[in-house]
């Protein structure tokens, strides 16, 4: 009967195994391992050091408080958790490291699994931090709007604003947490991660924490409530998987092996259920504090069971040595340090703060306003102007805004003792839900200043020292241009320029739009990468679709200064290509952002929007003659088209998204008829755009692909 119960739960593994989320640390250890071969060995030393009682712990009847930051990379509004989840996954530490969870009644206590008088109380207290690195107010909690690090954070990108993340608060006073919308699968394979931890015994000093999905942090709002929080937190203390290295061996020691505690009995696998009849492993290593063969502990915090509620008491030890030995630790959790991070105080107001879904958007929309405000915020009022509500007393609240203009927000915040505000001036921007009418065509001579909030914006990275500005030295036509200070920008920063509302409307569907710019660019050496993005949007902003890429090669005009460049006036190049039809809204907006990785200045003139119609008859007969066939095709098709001019051309083939899916051509043409073979037949079923970038025409025509 046993042999066909394992089998049971063997096949049960094997069919759910790869439908269930898991925890990536293993994969972090085996690269540890890799890079320090002697890490496993003074791991398991450390352990059997604890015990046999060579590392005294101290005694201590006062729990042991931890200072925590959470970091949280987020993409709007997905993954920007409020401060109540926040709350929410603190609290559910606290209970499960102080053994106050509902669930310890589930422990079992039988005779082939006496757990329940080992379950430890650990006697740890998490407490969000209320002084930051610099000595300011903080509730603990920061946040960044960066799609880069939120999703598939992986390598430890989002513990660096250099990756898009947010950078480590010292590891000696704060413990850190990054919480983002999904984690790339380390190995590759099937399966969800959930989050992922650093142990205390490797890797740097700025990446030391656990990564999580908000879907795993805490039990309200986005999150469901499972233990990969405390999990991941035991990690970070020095515990391993209770399944860790497998059954072992008899003759070696309990704390020499597995995961080096004697009361969690050997398993060799995930639990991924909660069967009381679970067991694996028939060994009974030396020092077993059983003696006997027990059943798997599935209630452990450590295994990966859906049943977690309890640590044991030689994982309290592990923990609490560690605090004595581990440097850090030490610092970490010393009543000093509650001082210095200001976890003792009580919870009086010090800052009112809010944030907002979004700043500008279209005539009739709403913004999302949340209070971020702290500490003990027992009432607020908030002040729209021109906004429905004119005002509220709620934590979060929907604004709708139904004239065009620039606005304050106000909001007043009290404790019920002290009170404190916040004024932003010309914070949200109301622009007009149909917007100018084509031809669009600005050369920045009307405007005053660099963003205006009326029709351009502009955004940046907090990594960023720069931004977009108005230039009134140097410009392509008239007197004005606007220049990035990209020779002092910090490499791998992002800054973006938004414009006003567009009306692609009364272009015909016979008819291409087409967008020019002009631009000078210099490197600072010829090996510099960097790249401008052009976004569209078809809802005034709510959401953007990439719909051009310039590399910094392809914008490479021979430039290259190690000093500060500014251009003269036949120094200026200009870019012209077509607008996606699914762009032809009355709303349409354009982002261009620039991705620095550390080159020359940037300078933009003259954008103009216009139907291809209208475009010079010069620049028009550069290209003739363009057609494909067959199309609408179920295989490959044919692209022919006349040169006027021997020049260089580009072909580049993009799915109705912008994204690129093919490059069948990059060189020089002839004089005359050209033609070349697209590899179609593996195209999905669907509207394609072949894109023909000349040295000054860029020309459009669409492939259906049955």
């Amino acid at each position: 009967m046993k042999f066909l119960f394992i089998l049971f739960i063997i096949l049960s593994i094997s069919l759910s195994y790869a439908q269930n989320n898991w925890c990536g640390f293993d994969d972090m250890l085996q690269k540890a391992y890799q890079e320090n071969p002697s890490l496993e060995n003074q791991i398991y030393e450390h352990f059997d050091r604890i015990a046999n009682g060579q590392i005294i712990m101290e005694e201590r009847v006062d729990p042991i408080i931890i200072p925590v930051v959470v970091h949280i990379i987020h993409n709007g509004d997905n993954g920007n958790i409020s401060d109540a989840q926040v709350y929410d996954a603190i609290r559910m530490l606290n209970e499960d490291f102080n053994r106050l969870n509902a669930d310890t009644v589930d422990t079992r206590n039988t005779a082939d699994a006496p757990f329940k008088p080992i379950a430890s109380n650990l006697n740890i207290e998490f407490r969000l931090a209320k002084i930051d690195p610099n000595g300011n107010c903080t509730n603990g909690i920061e946040r960044r709007n960066s799609a880069i690090a939120s999703y598939n954070a992986n390598d430890d990108n989002a513990k660096f604003y250099s990756g898009g993340g947010l950078d480590i608060w010292d590891r000696n006073k704060y413990f850190n947490i990054w919480v983002v919308n999904s984690i790339e699968n380390f190995s590759g394979g099937q399966g969800v991660i959930l989050g992922y931890a650093q142990f205390p015994q490797w890797g740097a000093a700025d990446t030391y924490g656990f990564v999580v999905r908000h879907s795993a942090f805490g039990s309200i709002g986005t999150a469901n409530g499972d233990r990969t929080v405390t999990h991941e937190l035991g990690h970070c203390l020095g515990l391993f998987h209770t399944f860790q290295g497998g059954c072992g061996t008899n003759s070696s020691s309990c704390s020499s092996q597995g995961d080096g505690c004697c009361d969690t009995p050997p398993v060799n696998d995930p639990h991924w259920s909660c069967s009381s009849l679970q067991n694996f492993c028939n060994e009974v290593p030396n020092g077993d504090y059983y003696g006997f063969d027990a059943y798997d502990q599935f209630e452990n915090y450590m295994s990966y069971s859906p049943c977690q509620n309890m640590f044991s008491e030689d994982q309290k030890a592990i923990i609490m040595a560690n605090f004595t030995s581990v440097g850090f630790m030490i610092n970490l959790a010393s009543q000093s340090n509650q001082i210095e991070t200001g976890v003792l105080q009580p919870d009086v107001l010090c800052n009112a703060k809010f944030t907002s879904n979004t700043r500008v958007i279209c005539e009739g929309d709403s913004v999302k306003f949340s209070d971020l405000s702290f500490h003990g915020v027992s009432n607020r009022t908030w002040t729209f102007s021109s906004g429905l509500p004119v005002g509220s007393t709620d934590s979060s609240v929907y604004v709708t805004y139904n004239n065009i203009g620039t606005y304050p927000v106000t909001l007043n915040v009290s404790d019920g003792t002290n009170s404190t505000l916040i004024d932003s001036v010309n914070y949200i921007s109301v622009l007009s839900s149909t917007g100018t009418a084509l031809p669009y065509s600005q050369g920045f001579e009307n405007i005053t200043s660099f963003p205006d909030y009326s029709k351009f914006f502009v955004e940046t990275t907090n990594y960023s020292n720069v931004n977009w500005e108005l230039n009134t030295t140097v410009s392509s036509t008239g007197n004005k241009c606007i220049f990035l200070d990209n020779f002092s920008n910090n490499s791998g920063s992002f800054n973006s320029f938004t414009s006003e509302t567009i009306d692609l409307t009364s272009v015909p569907s016979t008819d291409e739009i087409l967008f020019s710019f002009d631009y000078v660019y210099s490197k600072k050496t010829a090996e510099d990468f960097e790249s401008l993005k052009i976004f569209g949007t078809t809802d005034c902003g709510k959401s953007w679709i990439l719909f051009k890429t310039f590399t910094s090669n392809e914008l490479d005009q021979g430039f290259v200064s190690s000093q500060p460049f500014f251009p003269v006036s036949n120094d200026w190049s200009t870019k012209i290509f077509t607008i996606y039809s699914l762009f032809q809204t009355n709303n349409f907006r354009f982002k261009m952002e620039f991705e620095s990785g550390g080159g020359n200045n940037f300078f933009i003139d003259n954008i103009n929007i216009f139907p291809a119609s209208q475009l010079g008859l010069n620049q028009q007969d550069l290209l003739q003659d363009i057609s494909v066939f067959p199309n609408p095709t179920n295989f490959n098709t044919v692209l022919n088209f006349y040169s006027s001019t021997q020049q260089n051309i580009e072909i580049v083939v993009y799915n109705s998204l912008g994204e690129v899916v093919s490059k069948p051509f990059v060189s020089l043409v002839k004089i005359g008829s050209n033609q070349f073979n697209i590899e179609s037949a593996n195209f999905k079923k669907g509207i394609y755009y072949i894109n023909i970038n000349g040295d000054n025409v860029s020309k459009t025509v669409k492939l259906i692909k049955n």
